[in-house]
């Protein structure tokens, strides 16, 4: 094992119990398809209004944790975040089942007013490299040093925060699922 870490990549994980739940999913399911990336309709992906009352107090959550995560990285209090966008998932087990980031953001966030089998994963930008020549099998117990992956359960009430570059998914899921994710950016 090495003696040391010299690079790291951090998520941050919050179980929220003060957010209506309830009126967070009624806000999902009646917004607006989002046109996707490749510039297609998706009708289980909802665009979201900052503005809405509905999100306030997750958005405030949201900018709060981020704010600290920030300064934690940086040692500067002074950079302000800006919260990019929102949209809203509703069983979306197409589209965010294959590994994607979240271009021109610093910060992504996700909640999930509801999940009982939800799985996230993460993946690893520089694990494959470094055991490339390690057979898989030689592999007897991973460690952050060998693991290519990080999955997640997330259930209703949690948040998690991480850097939009890091390569992640969402598994499907066989029951109803529905998160609100945030884009954040930095204004220096």
């Amino acid at each position: 094992m090495f003696k040391e870490r010299i690079f790291s990549i951090g998520i941050s994980r919050y179980e929220l119990t003060d957010i209506d739940n309830d009126l967070m999913c009624e806000e999902v399911k009646k917004s607006s398809p989002d046109v996707g990336m490749d510039g297609t309709l998706s009708v289980s992906r909802k665009q979201m209004d900052l503005g809405n009352p509905c999100l306030d107090k997750l958005n405030y959550i949201i900018v709060s944790h981020s704010k600290h995560i920030l300064s934690g990285i940086t040692g500067n209090d002074d950079i302000n975040l800006v919260l990019q966008r929102v949209w809203g998932n509703h069983n979306l087990n197409v589209d965010i089942c294959s590994p994607h980031v979240h271009r021109q953001s610093f910060l992504s966030a996700i909640y999930y007013p509801k999940s009982t089998d939800g799985r996230l994963e993460f993946h690893s930008p520089w694990t494959d490299n470094i055991m490339s020549v390690v057979p898989e099998s030689a592999i007897k117990k991973y460690n952050d040093f060998n693991s290519s992956f990080y999955t997640l359960y997330p259930r209703t009430g949690t948040l998690i925060i991480f850097p939009s570059n890091l390569l992640h998914y969402a598994l499907p899921s066989a029951n109803e699922r529905i998160s609100v994710v945030y884009d954040i950016g930095i204004n220096i």
